[in-house]
């Protein structure tokens, strides 16, 4: 974890360090008493960079503290002498200190013969308590079991865990792969997440090769999402209410079915109010874009079939937009394999040819006002070589390398 806090985003955004972290619990817990054989918790958030350079490589994440009083009498936690020994703990070979280590779980500061025990210990998961920035008395603080099958991937879900992540121009590819569905794509800050969709009776499963059934989109994307926006008056970023996010549905299925289960799961979006669409023939921007993708049916969405809403766009061939009539009133992303579309780089820099290409199509899509993405790239070094050239969603499979792109 970052021991100092971090400035991220080329500048742009700073996240929470250990440093900082330790300070907001010993000044909650300052003055609290212990009891006996007792415990005192919190979690908060904190930026966890897995040991590389903080600057460009991280994600936010949370610290779990605990004071255990092993001792016959009470113990006070005093501020100041909280601070020193949690903060010991950052020092070099700090995983544990004390005179006689009794404790195996690590990041423990033994006070006395296993008298009370400090305990500093970072997760990438929310706890299963309400003990995000409040104090938990007489209890351990446990790691949420992350649900990737029926039902949302955190619950109860961090509401106010993200309102300082700014966005960034990122996509978050194949995001139900991600350890922690949704709420990862959110705290790097990604303005589209992607999530693939098979028709299993009657309803849009989730899955790349295979759907996971009971894992649907509804269960997995839009009560979450309709949780935050509702939660944050409006939009899924706090801190920049007006940014929407897309949400790129990738039909692996071409049953005639499948839009149609798309439009009744993102219904509770709608009836919220949430939805981007078509009206009047304008675009109305709202806090969530849907964008269906693979196999998904142009005809219908750009006639509106079956979506009389009109708020599911097309995801266009940006390799190919003469195709079909895309344009902003059916279409919001143009995307392609980059490979199939520009071709493998041979070295870690753009070629020529693969920098005129690129020009071409994205000034295609630009004309016809979309927005370009291109997937299965070489690598993350392609980043800023493509937003340069005019690429306004870079796809995502390390959302930790995510922390160098400037903030939008």
């Amino acid at each position: 974890m970052a021991i100092d806090d971090v400035t991220i985003g080329n500048g742009t955004d700073h996240r929470t360090g250990f440093a900082t972290a330790v300070s907001k619990f010993c000044a909650q817990a300052s003055g609290i008493t212990v009891k006996s054989q007792g415990y005192l918790s919190m979690a908060t958030e904190l930026f966890l960079n897995g040991g590389k350079d903080t600057s460009v490589y991280g994600l936010l994440g949370y610290v779990y503290f605990e004071i255990h009083n092993k001792q016959s009498s009470d113990h006070t936690v005093d501020s100041a002498s909280c601070v020193q020994y949690l903060s010991t703990l950052s020092a070099d070979g700090g995983d544990c200190y004390g005179t006689e280590h009794h404790d195996t779980k690590g990041g423990t500061y033994q006070v006395g013969n296993n008298q009370v025990s400090y305990h500093a210990l970072a997760n990438t998961v929310p706890p299963q308590q309400d003990a995000i920035n409040k104090l938990l008395y007489d209890d351990v603080l446990a790691a949420q079991r992350v649900n990737t099958g029926a039902g949302p991937p955190l619950n109860p879900w961090p509401l106010d865990s993200l309102n300082g992540v700014l966005p960034i121009a990122c996509h978050s590819h194949n995001d139900y792969d991600h350890d922690i569905p949704l709420f990862q794509a959110l705290s790097a800050g990604c303005v589209g997440i992607e999530a693939d969709v098979f028709l299993v009776n009657g309803d849009v499963s989730i899955g790349h090769v295979l759907p996971t059934i009971g894992r649907t989109l509804g269960l997995q994307y839009i009560q979450p999402l309709k949780a935050i926006i509702d939660h944050n008056g409006g939009s899924v970023y706090k801190a920049k209410p007006t940014q929407s996010i897309v949400l790129l549905v990738d039909f692996k299925t071409s049953n005639t079915g499948t839009l149609d289960a798309v439009v009744k799961s993102i219904d509770p979006l709608r009836q919220a109010g949430y939805l981007s669409r078509l009206e009047n023939g304008v675009f109305v921007e709202k806090a969530v874009t849907v964008v269906a993708s693979g196999s998904a049916p142009f005809d219908r969405i750009s006639t509106g079939d079956g979506v009389p809403d009109r708020d599911v766009f097309y995801d266009a061939h940006v390799d190919d937009l003469g195709a079909e009539d895309y344009n902003s009133q059916n279409s919001v992303y143009a995307s392609a394999d980059f490979r199939d579309a520009v071709g493998n780089p041979g070295s870690a820099s753009l070629s020529q040819d693969e920098v005129n290409t690129i020009t071409e199509q994205v000034g295609g899509a630009h004309q016809r006002g979309l927005i370009v993405r291109y997937y299965n790239l070489p690598g993350d070094y392609v980043w800023e070589p493509l937003e340069q050239l005019g690429v306004n969603r870079l796809n995502a499979d390390d959302l930790s390398d995510t922390a160098r792109l400037p903030r939008l």
